[in-house]
C-alpha cells in the first residue's frame, strides 16, 4: 500500500485564524478533507501571543470570543479524520509574533532568542522538571487539557532544538513530528534511542516533502506532486500546509455551502496523490498499520 500524509501547519488562536469568517474556512478545509477520505493532522498552537499588538490568547479561554470560535472548530475535527499535536506552547519568544518566531534554542539566532538548557537536566530529575523546554512543554499540555482535548504528537516549531533539548522534549513526547536528527532524509518513520534516563525514546514522522510556500505556491505544488512520483512503496509521502493558503479560493455564502474551487493549491495535491494510487492514513495510523514492524508507542501525554 503506497501511503501518504498531510499535516495542517501553524493553526493557532489567532492571526490567520483569528476572525470568524477565517474559522469558517479552516473549517471548510477540514471538511473537504473529510468528504474526500482523506485523515489529517493539525499542529496546534496552544496560545498564541502577538506582543506588539497586545494579544496573549489561550485556546482553552472560552470567554474570549476568538478562542471561543477556534476551538469550536478544533474540537470537531477530530470526528472528521484528524489527529492534534502540539506545536509548541506559543511558537514564539520574546517580542516574536506565534508562528513566526522560535520558541526553543537555536544557536543561529540574533533576536528574541529561547535559551538552552543546561547539561544537568538531562541527568537529574529535580534540574529537568525545572528546564525550559519541559516547562513549555508542559503548559502547551496544560492548554490542550483544560480546553478538553488530548495531543497525540508534538512538533518543535521550525523543527528548532537544540540537541539537549530535543532529549527533553523526547522524554515528554513519544511522537514527533519532524525529521530524525540521526536520520536526517529519511522517508519513513523512524525510533530514536533514549538520550536520557527519564525517556523511553521517541518515534519520528517526517514530512519529506517539505511544504508549500506562500510566495512559491505553483512551485511547490508542482515540485511536491512531481517527487511524490519517485516514492517508493515503504516511503511516507507527506508534507504540510498552511491552511490559510486555501481561503481565497473559499466563498462563504449565508445559508448555504461554501463554495470552494476546485482549482485551489491544496485540491490539485490531493487530486494528484489520489490519482497517483496514495492512501491517506493518520499518523496513529503508522503504528497500527498491518504488516509494520512498528508498534503503537506508550502514551506519555
Amino acid at each position: 500500500m503506497k501511503i501518504a500524509m498531510i499535516r495542517l501547519e501553524d493553526v493557532g488562536p489567532g492571526g490567520y485564524y483569528e476572525t470568524r469568517e477565517n474559522q469558517q474556512k479552516l473549517w471548510t478545509v477540514a471538511e473537504y478533507l473529510h468528504r474526500q477520505g482523506v485523515p489529517f493532522q493539525v499542529a496546534v498552537i496552544p496560545r498564541f501571543v502577538d506582543p506588539p499588538r497586545g494579544i496573549n490568547r489561550s485556546m482553552a479561554d472560552a470567554s474570549n470570543p476568538v478562542s471561543a470560535g477556534y476551538l469550536r472548530a478544533i474540537r470537531g475535527m477530530p470526528a472528521l479524520g484528524a489527529t492534534l499535536g502540539m506545536h509548541g506552547f506559543t511558537h514564539q519568544y520574546g517580542n516574536a509574533v506565534s508562528a513566526e518566531g522560535y520558541e526553543f534554542h537555536d544557536g543561529s539566532c540574533t533576536e528574541d532568542c529561547p535559551p538552552d538548557d543546561s547539561p544537568d537536566t538531562l541527568t537529574r530529575y529535580d534540574k529537568f522538571l525545572l528546564s525550559y523546554a519541559y516547562r513549555r512543554f508542559q503548559r502547551a499540555l496544560a492548554h490542550f487539557r483544560a480546553a478538553g482535548l488530548r495531543p497525540d504528537w508534538f512538533e518543535t516549531p521550525h523543527y528548532t532544538a537544540s540537541a539537549l533539548q530535543r532529549r527533553l522534549l523526547e522524554a515528554c513526547s513519544g511522537v514527533m513530528h519532524e525529521e530524525n536528527p540521526e536520520k536526517p532524509g529519511s522517508r519513513t518513520i523512524s525510533f530514536r534511542a533514549p538520550g536520557t534516563p527519564f525517556s523511553k525514546g521517541a518515534w519520528y514522522v517526517p514530512t519529506p516533502l517539505s511544504y508549500v510556500g506562500g510566495a512559491s505556491v505553483e512551485e511547490d505544488v508542482n515540485r511536491i506532486c512531481e517527487q511524490m512520483g519517485s516514492y517508493e512503496e515503504r516511503d511516507i509521502a507527506s508534507f504540510f500546509f498552511h491552511p490559510f493558503l486555501e481561503f481565497p479560493y473559499i466563498q462563504l455564502r449565508s445559508g448555504q455551502t461554501p463554495l470552494y474551487s476546485d482549482q485551489s493549491p491544496l485540491h490539485r495535491l490531493i487530486w494528484s496523490f489520489l490519482a497517483e494510487g496514495r492512501r491517506f492514513v493518520s499518523i496513529l495510523h503508522l503504528f497500527r498499520w498491518s504488516g509494520s514492524p512498528f508498534v503503537q508507542p506508550a502514551h506519555r501525554f
